[in-house]
This record gives C-alpha cells, structure tokens and sequence, in this order.
C-alpha cells in the first residue's frame, strides 16, 4: 500500500482513494473521498455524488470493505453524509415536499417508494410487488408505486470500481401492473439522473395521492427520505446489512441484530423480516434431465453474480470438498461470464459445471443434495427456494443466506465448511434430518414474512411516532 500510495499521488484523488480502498479493503480510504466532499458538497455535480455514494453502498453490499477499519463508518460516516446529501438535491433543486394539512381524516392510502424495480423475475421486485397485494387485499389500504430510478444509470465520477443501476425502459409513467391476481398501480420514470422536474414530480404525486404512511423499500431511498418530517414514514429493507434510512421506523432483515449505539438508526430499528415471494410451480424433475449421475453427491451454488461472488478462495474451498467427497459433483445456476474459465483451471475442473440461466431452478433444487453459498451478502430468496424443495444449506456466518438458513445450517470456519459436507455426503440418516430442518426453516421463514398483524403494527407505530410532538 505504501508504493501505491507513492505511486498514485497525482492520480484524481477520488479515483486513487477508491482504487486504493478497493485494494486494501480498508474503509479509512472512504472516509477521505468523504471527507473531499464535504468540503466541496455545494458545488459538485449531484449525480457525480450519487454515483460515488451508491459505488460505496455497493462495495459493503458485496462484503468487500473491512467494516473493523472503521466500525462506526455507517452510523457515524456514511449516515451523516447521507443526510447532507438530501439537503443538498432539497436546496438545488427545489424539492420541498408540503406537509401533511394537520386534522386531515385517514385516507387508508400507502404510497411505496423504491430506488429501482425491473420485473417480476428480479427478487426485490417481485417482493415489491408482494408487499402491494398483501396491503390491498389484506390490510385494505390503496396502494401507489413509485418506482424513482435514483441510483445511477451511468457514470459520472472516476470510482473505482464504478456502479451503474440497470433501468427497465419499458417500465415509464402510469402503469398497472397485475400480480397474484391483484392490479397494482404505478408510477415511474426512467429519466438519468436526479433532476429537478423528476425529483419534484414524485413529491407531486405523493401529495396529490395524500397516503397516511409512505414505504421506503430497500435502503437509501432519496425521494421517501426527502419526505422525513414531512409524512409518516417506514423502510422495508430488502437485505441484511445496515440499512441507511432516515424513518421513523427501520425494519430488519431477520438478523435480530439492533445497530449498534444509541443513534438514529438504533432508536428507528424494529424485528422483522418481510416475506420473500418464490416461485413455486410443482415443476419436477428427474436427475437425468439436468445430466446428473444417479450416484453423485449434487451440490449446488445459485447466484445472479457468481462472477463476482465464486472468488479464488471459494473454488479452494470446493476443491477441498471435491478431495473429501469422491462422488461429489458441483453445480453453478445462474448467468456467468468469467466463471468457466476459472472453473477451467481448477483441479477437479471435470467435477466443476456451469449450468448458466436456469429456467426450472425450482425442479433442480429438488434433485440436489446440498446448497453452496459463498461469503456474499445477497442470495437469501435461493436459500429460501433450496429450503422449500427440502435441500440443506451450508454457509458461514453473515449475509442474506445465513440469516434466511439459520443457525442449523451454518458453519464456523472453512474446516468445518468441508467437514459438515463430507459428513452429509457420507451419511444418508444424516442428509434425510437435514432435509427434514431445511423444510421446517423455510416453514418459520415464510411464518415470518406473512406476520401481517406485525406488519400492520409497525404501520400504525410508525404514524404515531411522527405525531407524536416533539
């Protein structure tokens, strides 16, 4: 680090502190690009900061930062700057949202705002979607859908390495939308960037629909945080991790973990975890049709970024297990453009098989014997969908997987990663009891996430806190 720091100190200092952080993993390296802004936040480019805040919420999504380099960087940091962020997008732009008219009636409406939906195959989305129905058809609420497109669509400052959302062009202006036999109905833009005519124009909408609570779903949604103080307001968060959400009521992801200290985020957090909404067709499958011999131990990692996620240290890690279990095969399901290469040059490559885009994910899981997960923080709804087909789950601690699977199915170290799956492999009592907890976890999961009494509770907490004086 002291040759790059040498090395790189006429680089842009944005990018050298990003790549330099992206090497060391250390977050002090952030806490600089914070510090920069800060001293020029009232003159830099609103989408460049964007880009450079959502490029860091995306580095700690994917557990890349050593979060013991800065253990307050979160709630002492990143929180704070946040904050001056949506001061900044309210002053430039205009985006003073008009207050509630005290004494007005309930109207029983919830406005749910997110950063980003794309279709009903994208998880968050579907269980977007999931939240809209349950609250119509079981709460009685009238429900509208801001889909805002705030992250970035395109880049804006050196950042390494640089974040892009995905915008689903398709989905613009007035909709409906039709799911689980419910319409729902939404709202979007597609515009780039943050822009003072879309900004203002969802905070239009939200007064002109006048809802009694609005829903931030997922973290760091701008234009529900632009309403604190102004409407009742709740985050749904749609992964584990510290959510950064300025509600009047955060919920958990089921880590049953309260952030830590006595702030903002801790005195807002409350236990619970939405459903995730699967796709469970009945489809079945024979072992031969996905061309797995009868007699292989399947093992199975499912993932939308397997290039990024089946690092070098997990593929030593599945070689460990391919030298511990002769029979066992390993299965990757999801797009991948690197990975085959990799597998390529690893020494049970033969014994290593990229599945690519599953369409019968549902049918698969059934026919294999044991779920991989790497250190990663997504992938909670396949843990969930490999619980349901009774397939067991190993991960370490940490992340959407562990946090859906449980205590049951994790494991301490990489040691006891190989030695649990060698243990399974050659024990069918064993695999059979395992079958039968990963069927009566998903059982406590999905009890979970259609706990409406909760839900509803938290609701109404949420509105009276806002009225509360003071």
């Amino acid at each position: 680090m002291e040759t790059l720091d040498a090395a790189t100190a006429g680089l842009d200092p944005i990018l050298r502190e990003s790549a330099l952080a992206h090497v060391s993993g250390d977050l002090r390296r952030y806490v600089n690009i914070l510090n920069m802004l800060d001293n020029v936040l009232d003159l830099a480019p609103l989408d460049g900061i964007n880009q450079i805040y959502w490029s860091m919420q995306r580095q700690l999504f994917l557990m890349r930062m050593d979060m013991a380099s800065v253990p307050e960087f979160l709630t002492g940091r990143l929180l704070p700057f946040y904050e001056r962020f949506l001061r900044q997008i309210s002053s430039r732009l205009g985006a003073v949202p008009a207050p509630r008219r005290a004494g007005r009636p309930d109207t029983g409406k919830v406005v749910i705002v997110t950063n980003q939906f794309l279709s009903d195959q994208h998880q968050p989305s579907r269980d977007l979607l999931l939240l809209a129905v349950r609250l119509q058809r079981d709460l009685g609420r009238t429900v509208l859908v801001l889909n805002t497109n705030m992250m970035p669509d395109r880049y804006y400052s050196p950042f390494v390495p640089p974040f892009a959302a995905a915008v689903e062009e398709r989905l613009s202006g007035e909709q409906t939308m039709r799911f689980e036999d419910e319409t729902v109905r939404t709202l979007s833009s597609t515009a780039p960037g943050i822009a003072a005519e879309k900004v203002n124009g969802f905070l239009s909408a939200v007064d002109a629909f006048d809802p009694d609570l609005v829903i931030a779903f997922g973290g760091s949604v701008v234009v529900a945080d632009l309403l604190e103080g102004v409407r009742p307001l709740l985050c749904i968060p749609t992964t584990t991790g510290q959510t950064i959400s300025l509600a009047d009521i955060v919920l958990d992801f089921g880590g049953r973990v309260p952030p830590a200290g006595e702030g903002r985020l801790a005195r807002s957090w409350r236990p619970f975890r939405f459903g995730l909404s699967l796709r469970r067709s009945g489809d079945t499958a024979t072992r031969a049709e996905f061309s797995i011999p009868d007699a292989a131990f399947a093992c199975i990692v499912v993932g939308n970024r397997l290039d990024a996620e089946v690092d070098g240290d997990f593929l030593d890690l599945l070689d460990r297990i391919l030298d511990a279990v002769p029979q066992a095969l390993v299965l990757f399901a999801g797009g991948a453009e690197a990975l085959p290469g990799r597998l390529s040059g690893c020494r049970h490559a033969a014994r290593l098989r990229g599945l690519g885009h599953v369409d019968r994910m549902e049918a698969l899981l059934q026919v294999c014997d044991l779920f991989l997960n790497p250190r990663r923080t997504g992938g909670g709804a396949g843990a969930a969908q490999a619980l349901a087909a009774g397939l067991p789950v190993l991960s370490h601690a940490g992340g959407d997987v562990a946090s859906v699977a449980g205590p049951t199915f994790l494991v301490a170290d990489d040691g006891a990663f190989v030695a649990r799956a060698a243990a399974l492999a050659a024990d069918p009592a064993l695999l059979a009891a395992a079958r039968d907890e990963a069927r009566a976890r998903f059982a406590v999961v999905e009890q979970e996430g259609s706990n409406l009494p909760q839900l509803a509770a938290y609701m109404a907490e949420a509105v009276a806190l806002f009225r509360k004086p003071g």
